[in-house]
């Protein structure tokens, strides 16, 4: 008679468990920062726009303009940590406030520069903390209200930015032509006070969480053990209840006397420490001090995070990226009008094309993505290779229809990087760690765009040649891909031998 084999299910429990909401309230957030970043993030590409006149009126060429840019991107970035420890102390909506008043702040003092380095403090360091604070309070937000479609959350968003680089060049050329440099810089901070309202918008998302009904496997195994461990400290007491009265006393007077040699011990060391000078005591009670606020700041801006060679590969990446994209904004109307000879009309048409195609990008392009199941770290790669051909091809051309189709071929592929480049930030450190993570990624394109900002300056002045620097600007994405593609082929063979063993494993069972 065969015996019968019966099949035991495992025991499960219901729980309630709380999740993002992937939308509701969250869609009215994207509407907020969206509305800041038309106003304010807009303004990275503008510069060249508004402020080009103005720079060489006060004798400054490119290098000029690198060097005013440069400072912004740094303080915008280096404002990052700061920001990403103020969320973690306030709450993103203060942080996104405050970025958006300071911008506009920066905006309006701009206006009555007479030399560059009036220009450097108002456009350099109150428009860069700005759109710093906006920047890292602004994805946290969505980070922190959408799961499964945060590309999708985060292109939409960004989508405000792609408006106004869109409508704000035409608004820009307008204002100049009407009211001259002043009058243009007071109607475009007054502009971006909206970025307040739109901030004002963001909650908390403990007051939209969803509840979720799940069922949780019971690990019997544990269950056992903790069980087992259970039944043997009543065990262990109750049998000491039977240990005969002689011992235990004895133990008490063993356990008494180690109590009391500890107590009067640290009794000594209270009582003055005597082989110990005074100043000495100071001293110490001061460097464990400061050794305790150094620890409590290293914990707020989560610099063990540093220690991870893959995350640091992915900030550096990432900032090379943002470093050659800023880059050619900066010099992308220049080149139109002095290469290309193009009035301020022609070349704020062609900025529009990018803006626009930008717009196309950041909403469709994370629906490929996530369709197709493409990796946030692929994505950027493809994109960059796209953005490094089609600006070699533009760096030669002349023709107005040729380079309008360019611009929005450029615009598209550049719309991925920069939607992406915070998503593959946060894949690479937990929930808690998102606000310093971007932070420091902040920090690290702070520390790479003054330099390299002011290389490329560098070189196109010394050169005389827009095609250099262009060339120049794509071989830092050339830097970005040697770093990346390796990894990702070793994360590639990895998860193959994974799946490879499973198989393995699988067929022998």
């Amino acid at each position: 008679m065969s015996e019968k084999q019966v099949l035991v299910l495992p025991r499960t429990v219901k729980r309630i468990k709380l999740v993002p909401p992937d939308g509701g309230w969250g869609w009215i957030i994207l509407l907020g920062i969206g509305v800041s970043n038309v106003f304010n993030q807009s303004m990275l590409s503008l510069f060249s726009l508004l402020y080009g006149d103005a720079l060489e009126a006060m004798g400054h060429k490119t290098q000029g303009a690198a060097i005013v840019l440069s400072v912004m991107l740094f303080v915008s970035n280096f404002s990052g940590p700061i920001a990403g420890a103020l969320v973690k102390l306030t709450s993103a909506r203060f942080v996104s406030v405050a970025g958006s008043f300071l911008s506009s702040l920066g905006i309006f003092v701009s206006g009555f520069s007479t030399n560059i380095a009036h220009l450097i403090i108002s456009y350099g360091v109150l428009i860069g903390v700005g759109l710093g604070f906006i920047q890292n309070a602004s994805f946290v937000s969505i980070n922190s209200y959408f799961k499964l479609k945060k590309s999708i959350a985060v292109g939409i968003a960004m989508a405000g930015t792609g408006i106004g680089q869109t409508v704000m060049p035409h608004v820009v050329r307008y204002l100049l032509d009407k009211y001259g440099f002043l009058g243009a810089c007071l109607l475009l901070s007054g502009l971006s006070l909206h970025g307040i309202c739109g901030t004002l918008l963001i909650q908390p998302v403990e007051w939209h969480l969803k509840k979720v009904e799940e069922e949780v496997v019971i690990d019997e195994k544990s269950l056992f053990e903790n069980k087992c461990n259970a039944t043997g400290e009543v065990y262990n007491r109750a049998r000491r209840a039977t240990i005969p009265s002689v011992l235990l006393e004895n133990e008490k007077q063993k356990v008494d006397s180690h109590k009391l040699l500890s107590q009067s011990f640290t009794q000594l060391q209270q009582n003055g420490k005597p082989n110990v000078p005074m100043n000495e005591q100071i001293i110490n009670t001061n460097g464990n001090k400061v050794i305790s606020m150094l620890k409590n700041v290293y914990d707020l801006l989560d610099i063990s995070l540093l220690t991870n060679i893959r995350f640091l590969n992915v900030i550096i990446g990432t900032s090379l990226t943002f470093v050659s994209i800023q880059n050619f904004s900066m010099l992308y109307p220049l080149f139109l009008q002095k290469v290309a000879n193009m009035d301020k009309q022609e070349t704020a048409n062609c900025m529009s094309a990018v803006a626009i195609a930008d717009i196309i990008g950041r909403l469709a392009l994370p629906q490929a993505q996530a369709k197709f199941n493409i990796s946030v770290k692929m994505a950027i790669i493809l994109t960059s290779i796209w953005c490094l051909v089609v600006r070699q091809i533009l760096a030669y051309q002349t023709d107005m229809y040729v380079l309008l189709v360019l611009s929005l071929f450029y615009g598209i592929g550049r719309s991925m990087v920069i939607v992406s480049r915070n998503i593959a930030i946060a894949d690479e450190c937990r929930m808690d760690q998102v606000a310093s993570a971007v932070g420091l990624g902040m920090l690290s394109m702070g520390l790479l765009v003054p330099p390299v900002g002011y290389f490329l300056g560098w070189i196109r002045d010394y050169t005389g040649s827009y095609i250099v620097c262009i060339t120049a600007q794509n071989a830092i994405l050339v830097i970005f891909l040697i770093m990346w593609i390796p990894d990702m082929l070793y994360q590639y063979c990895k998860e193959k031998r994974k799946q490879r063993n499973r198989k393995d494993e699988t067929q022998l069972t």
